[in-house]
């Protein structure tokens, strides 16, 4: 175990590049593309509901998936220490009592500040992780250390963007390599160096995809057939083609779980139901590999009994043989499959205070969840009991109603949030009545912000271009807010206090004033968007788009990347907002665009491909005048 280590290298490479994903970016993000317009890895918000100075005919845009499961998490100073890892001399972030400690080789080349955004963003990451997945890392692993720069465990290869291991001394202690420090990641802006930035996007990406890695450790072979879609699923949760296991996006990066989707129709709430048989076997000691884990024949077994039927050809179309060969291809009968009756669950829904829900430090609540019985077997006796991280109840335990097949049930439990400011979570499980723990975790996570007693500290508020023609769009951005009740743009409602950015159209020269309020103490910055009376109208022209090289012959090991370019002229400054299609199906996300000055401009995006293709890459202005799509076509040809 100690020497086996899991990369997102090439196969992520593939598996991104299937579904467009380097080329779009995270799902979920909208980066900027020219360095320094705006804050990276937010979005901004237009649509519905808004004053008429905002682009109320632009397309509604979605906040990025990991912003409406959770808010963004508030930023709290996360206590610092020294360590030795591997005679080598480090920083190390940890709360007391957590399992993620956040390490930087020393000299670290980040900011603290930062450092705290990013440990509560990997917090809420884990748990969402944790929430999809139903299970979570396994009790016997000490903790996880994140490291955020290269050292001896961490030395990144050219195409390595994480790494999970364990410690050649210490193999029940996990580290994640996150490399954020490396200059190329730097400039990526989904890995944003800001504490705004950091606390919303952080790579998450990356660590959610290791982090899955992590949850499987140790219980069966960490294949990236379960991480991808965990993973994908959880940042991705208003997007239904990625709980969709026959999507194209899985066929190449997830080939089994694309293949038994095709052939058997396995649901993803299946695939989730055969990783939580896969704990029932590993905890059950029943594992049949070194270290007892579960092995490929018994999670065969698994899939066979959850589908009915036998998945083995669905196991050697997506190669799997070698492994059937290496473990042995003797049938398994699980433990329970003659058992008269089963016992499962699947969470339904927060009924109250959802997860990332913002309280008081210290403030009382009911917490309840809806559970649904999914298994065969009537609930009787059945209790719902605190599992790890923090109770935040007087009691351990609470019973649960009896609940039929099929049906579900609300459980509740009366909580408080602890005093410390921060993330808070807690995980409980269901016990049936023999002693059996069974489903999902059920779990919570809150943040308590402390009481707001000093001045609000404002942040740079500024507007990019400060000056714009009429009809042309602006984007307002501002930074962390600190010591705050409450932050708005008057006129335009409440906004984020960990930074955002809004795209205004104004009508007409606007002052636009930040506010924010902490009791009844007040702090106000402004920034003024001029219509120049000398600017035309915004408009673009000669919009072109190109592939470089259009046509490729040769070596694609690791992958050959294609170089987009899409080209137009505008008559004067303001913001754009497009998106990238694919030939293969995938399409990104609305990003921004900020032109300062009018003239020739240039949007640039990439494709690595490691097979014989061909296709299109396609550029469409969405606002504030929608355009054609223009295409720039390609042709690969992967020679040995």
């Amino acid at each position: 175990m100690n020497q086996r280590t899991y990369t997102i290298a090439l196969a992520l490479i593939l598996f991104m590049s299937a579904c467009n994903l380097p080329v779009l970016g995270t799902p979920g993000t909208i980066p900027t593309e020219r360095p320094g317009a705006v804050t990276p890895g937010t979005e901004p918000t237009v649509g519905a509901g808004q004053p008429e100075d905002v682009a109320s005919t632009l397309p509604s845009i979605k906040l990025p998936a990991q912003l409406t499961r959770f808010p963004p998490p508030p930023i709290i100073a996360v206590p610092k220490s020294t360590l030795q890892i591997g005679g080598e001399s480090f920083d190390a972030y940890l709360i007391p009592g957590d399992r993620l400690r956040l390490v930087c080789r020393q000299p670290c080349e980040m900011a603290e500040r930062i450092i705290d955004a990013l440990y509560a963003s990997y917090k809420v990451t884990a748990e969402q992780d944790v929430r999809t997945a139903g299970i979570n890392i396994l009790d016997s692993l000490k903790m996880i250390d994140i490291h955020l720069n290269r050292d001896k465990n961490c030395t990144r290869n050219e195409s390595e963007l994480g790494l999970t291991g364990s410690y050649p001394d210490d193999p029940n202690k996990l580290f994640i390599c996150l490399y954020l420090t490396d200059p190329d990641l730097q400039a990526d802006p989904l890995v944003p160096f800001t504490p705004e930035g950091a606390a919303r996007a952080g790579g998450l990406g990356v660590f959610a995809h290791e982090y899955v890695h992590a949850i499987l450790w140790g219980r069966f072979a960490s294949s990236h057939d379960f991480v991808f879609p965990i993973e994908y699923a959880t940042l991705n949760p208003s997007k239904p083609e990625y709980g969709n296991l026959c999507d194209p996006v899985y066929q190449y990066g997830a080939p089994l779980t694309y293949q038994l989707c095709k052939s058997y129709g396995l649901t993803f709430d299946q695939l989730i139901q055969s990783l939580l048989d896969v704990d029932r076997l590993y905890q059950g000691g029943y594992g049949n590999q070194p270290h007892k884990e579960v092995g490929y024949n018994q999670y065969r077994a698994v899939l066979d009994h959850i589908l009915g039927g036998d998945s083995m050809p669905a196991f050697a179309e997506a190669g799997y043989q070698k492994l059937f060969v290496e473990e042995g291809t003797a049938n398994y009968t699980l433990p329970w499959a003659n058992e008269p009756c089963t016992y499962r669950a699947a969470l339904v829904s927060d009924v109250t205070v959802p997860l990332g829900t913002l309280l008081d430090a210290g403030a009382s609540f009911k917490k309840t969840w809806r559970i649904r019985n999914t298994g065969s077997c009537a609930w009787e006796g059945v209790q719902l009991v605190f599992a790890r991280g923090e109770a935040m109840a007087t009691t351990t335990s609470v019973p649960v109603a009896a609940t039929s097949a099929g049906n579900t049930v609300d459980v509740s439990v009366a909580m408080a949030i602890p005093a410390e400011a921060g993330v808070h979570t807690g995980e409980w499980r269901l016990r049936s009545a023999s002693g059996q723990d069974f489903g999902p975790v059920i779990d919570l996570t809150l943040y308590a912000r402390p009481g707001c007693t000093l001045p609000p500290q404002l942040t740079a508020f500024a507007a990019s271009p400060a000056a714009i023609g009429p009809g042309a769009l602006s984007l307002l951005s501002w930074g962390q807010v600190t010591n705050v009740d409450n932050v708005e743009i008057l006129g335009l409602g409440e906004v984020d206090p960990n930074g955002d950015r809004l795209l205004v159209q104004p009508k007409g020269t606007t002052t636009y004033t930040l506010q924010a309020t902490c009791g009844e103490k007040t702090a106000t910055s402004q920034t003024t968007v001029a219509i120049d009376p000398d600017l035309p109208p915004f408009a673009i022209s000669a919009l072109t788009a190109s592939a470089d090289p259009a046509h490729f012959s040769g070596p694609c090991s690791p992958g050959e990347e294609i170089r987009f370019s899409a080209k137009f002229v505008s008559n004067a400054p303001g913001v754009i907002l497009y998106r990238w299609d694919a030939s293969n199906g995938g399409t990104s996300d609305p990003r921004l665009f900020v032109i300062e000055n009018a003239g020739s401009q240039i949007v640039t995006t990439s494709w690595r491909l490691s097979s014989s293709s061909s296709g299109w890459m396609a550029f469409k202005i969405l606002a504030p005048q929608e355009s054609e799509a223009v295409r720039a076509n390609f042709s690969l040809i992967c020679t040995p």
